[in-house]
């Protein structure tokens, strides 16, 4: 029988994180695991693999006989875009993730959550709540998800998994215990996707580091994407491409990683600009002659706000439109 995209995330693990796997279990073990817990980290790094695997020995309520088998590239990649398949689970695994066509995990979903807590747990153990996206809620499913971190019913367990975690109000992040996950270096990352690190370095700079993100790109022969949106900026800047294009293209494609590349290569540039680095030595042109030092900094602080707000509910093509219009030559030069 082929094993679901839910059921793989839940039996194996990305070998970069047994460390944090072991910090949960050995809390747990211990009787000192709080009933919320933050899990933070870049996006693509694997918080929804540790967060299942988690889940399952806690409803479960067994102690690990054994090493989950690692995770490896291709399956990590399948699951994670079927992930939201419908599929059985277990009767108080309550995964709460944006609806179809929706951003942001809406209040209803958390209210109707809290009541389910509420009730006896159907296998008589624990329940846990796992929130995919967190610090993407609305403001009201934040402030209905902080009467549940107040007053937790007996035996649930709350896992909040975040991108950026500081996007969440104080209020949330002081109820709950933090972990902080960290990717595998460019070496560990090597072995895992079977390929010299050489072949990735662009794309290790594009994702920042990120494993799982790379891990797509390899998989869909994307791994040169970084050259594909530095083309279109530069004819943006050159006044070859029109906005609205790109920015649909962008939309529809991942705004996520194209909005991360942009704010490194703009703090990047803006880093040099500042150190003197003479231009001839720059490897990007486009971002760095069409712009003065002052519309650098805008620029920046506008993707790097509109980064912060992907998963708020926000237009992201309009959104992309507007920052991309500063690329225009007609307006790079005030």
């Amino acid at each position: 029988m082929t094993e679901t995209a839910l059921q793989t995330l839940q039996r194996k693990l990305c070998p970069w994180l047994r460390p944090p796997l072991s910090r949960l279990e050995s809390a747990y073990a211990a009787e000192r695991l709080g009933h919320a817990w933050l899990i933070a980290g870049a996006r693509g790094v694997g918080k929804l693999n540790l967060a299942l695997v988690f889940a399952r020995r806690l409803l479960e309520r067994r102690r690990p006989t054994e090493e989950p088998p690692d995770l490896a590239a291709a399956e990590a990649v399948a699951a994670l875009r079927d992930r939201h398949l419908p599929a059985d689970h277990h009767p108080d695994l309550h995964w709460l993730f944006p609806e179809e066509d929706k951003t942001a995990v809406s209040v209803e979903q958390v209210r109707e959550a809290a009541a389910v807590l509420n009730l006896k747990a159907h296998a008589g153990g624990a329940k846990v709540v796992l929130l995919e996206r967190a610090d993407g809620m609305t403001t009201a499913a934040a402030n209905a998800l902080l009467k549940t971190l107040e007053e937790p019913s007996l035996d649930t367990y709350l896992l909040l998994l975040a991108d950026q975690p500081n996007r969440l109000p104080a209020t949330i992040r002081s109820r709950c215990q933090r972990l902080a996950i960290a990717g595998p270096n460019r070496a560990e990352l090597a072995a895992w996707l079977g390929v010299a690190a050489d072949r990735f370095a662009a794309a290790w700079v594009l994702t920042g580091g990120s494993p799982l993100q790379i891990a797509a790109l390899i998989q869909d022969d994307k791994i040169n994407e970084t050259s594909n949106l530095e083309s279109q900026v530069e004819l943006i800047s050159e006044d070859k491409a029109g906005v609205q294009a790109v920015a649909s293209a962008w939309a529809k494609a991942d705004p996520e990683l194209a909005l991360t590349w942009l704010t490194r290569e703009l703090h990047r540039e803006i880093r040099a600009r500042l150190t003197s680095k003479s231009v001839t030595d720059l490897e990007r042109p486009a971002l760095h002659n069409a712009l003065t030092l002052r519309r650098l900094f805008e620029q920046y602080e506008r993707a790097d706000r509109l980064l912060g707000q992907l998963g708020s509910g926000i237009n992201v093509e309009l959104g992309l439109q507007a920052l991309l219009i500063g690329f225009q030559a007609s307006r790079g030069s005030t």
